[in-house]
């Protein structure tokens, strides 16, 4: 539909998750196409949605997330040529990558603290190399349900 009523830029990108997602427009509207998995769309949102929303609000496109430095506790993998969202869980000592079987697993997201963002060139990274970690929240370990009690 975007490609008949205005211009579909690009669909289908060489991420995981996310491939599905596709940017358009139609006149001077933006259009985000985001995958059905809600991992998926959680992604395609960060890198591509969320930075279209802020820049159109006068915001910087960076990612709203803190970023810090830690160790991998375990090798992530990936493949050359394809851009992955590492879903991690924060400890004292670094980053565990957490063991996903797919872009539909909406419990990675729910245990991740953040997410490492591992570039195209890469294969991966060995246990003990520092990456940037992108925090969803400042409050680590947090039990919601107990604190509202």
């Amino acid at each position: 539909l975007t490609a008949e009523l205005g211009e579909l830029v690009f669909h289908g990108i060489a991420m995981r998750p996310s491939s599905p997602t596709g940017i358009g427009h139609i006149g001077e509207r933006y259009v985000v196409l985001l995958p059905g998995n809600p991992v998926s769309c959680l992604c395609a949102y960060d890198f591509f949605g969320g930075r279209i929303i802020r820049r159109l609000g006068g915001r910087p496109a960076e990612w709203p997330y803190r970023r810090v430095r830690k160790p991998l506790r375990r090798k992530a993998v990936s493949v050359v040529g394809r851009t992955d969202y590492l879903r991690v869980r924060s400890t004292e000592d670094g980053v565990e990558p957490l063991a996903v079987s797919g872009a539909s697993v909406l419990s990675s997201t729910t245990r991740a603290d953040g997410f490492v963002v591992i570039p195209p060139d890469c294969e991966g990274y060995p246990p003990g190399t520092e990456v940037d970690v992108f925090l969803y929240d400042d409050v680590p370990d947090v039990d919601l349900i107990a604190a509202v009690r």
